[in-house]
């Protein structure tokens, strides 16, 4: 498959897993809490992913990023010259309904269509196998609103799981928040004063 195919089709899968949410926003009465604003936008690669993560996580590998679609994350592209037929993707979507909804309910689809459950991996997982020797992992956070999305081609496809856990590790508020135009910055002096 050219390069140019490769990208389509992670494209193509990193929207659909995006899309895999559900639609119904949540009944909310006046005693429950309205649910957090939002994102008008996430950080580039860089931010979400810094070196010292980008390089544990996938050692020797150069990141190229696109745009997966307006309302999802960028979509960061992995490739090694040691592993020329691996490639790696990672796409993040930030949605508030996510706090909210029955996890039962968010991992249905996937497994509805052949996944199945990783356990003890953020706040729920669901692997499956699009296509022959292809992985895609959908990983929901414990701390933010936010899913994570990984799409691993070539080699061993298993590794998808690790880089799942290491991508939501690096998934903080903070790093979402550098994406938001107003957002309060994290001020490292204050982190430990009272």
């Amino acid at each position: 498959m050219r390069a140019g195919g490769r990208a389509a089709l992670f494209m193509a899968l990193a929207l659909a897993a995006c899309r895999s949410r559900p639609s119904d926003t949540p009944v909310v009465d006046a005693g429950t809490p309205a649910p957090p604003a939002e994102r008008a936008a996430l950080p580039d690669c860089e931010v979400l992913l810094s070196a010292d993560d980008r390089e544990l996580m996938l050692p020797g590998f150069t990141m190229k990023q696109e745009r997966a679609c307006p309302t999802c994350g960028p979509l960061c592209s992995f490739r090694s010259d040691a592993e020329p037929g691996l490639a790696v993707s990672i796409t993040w979507d930030c949605n508030a309904r996510y706090a909210q909804s029955d996890i039962h309910e968010l991992m249905a689809p996937t497994l509805q269509a052949g996944g199945v459950e990783v356990p003890a991996l953020g706040r729920a997982a669901v692997r499956r196998a699009p296509a022959q020797g292809m992985s895609q992992v959908l990983a929901w956070d414990d701390d933010t609103d936010c899913a994570v999305v990984v799409t691993w081609l070539g080699g061993e496809t298993e590794r998808a799981v690790e880089v799942a856990r290491s991508a939501l590790i690096a998934t903080r508020p903070a790093v979402l928040d550098a994406g938001i135009p107003g957002a309060p910055k994290e001020d490292a002096g204050d982190a430990g004063e009272p």
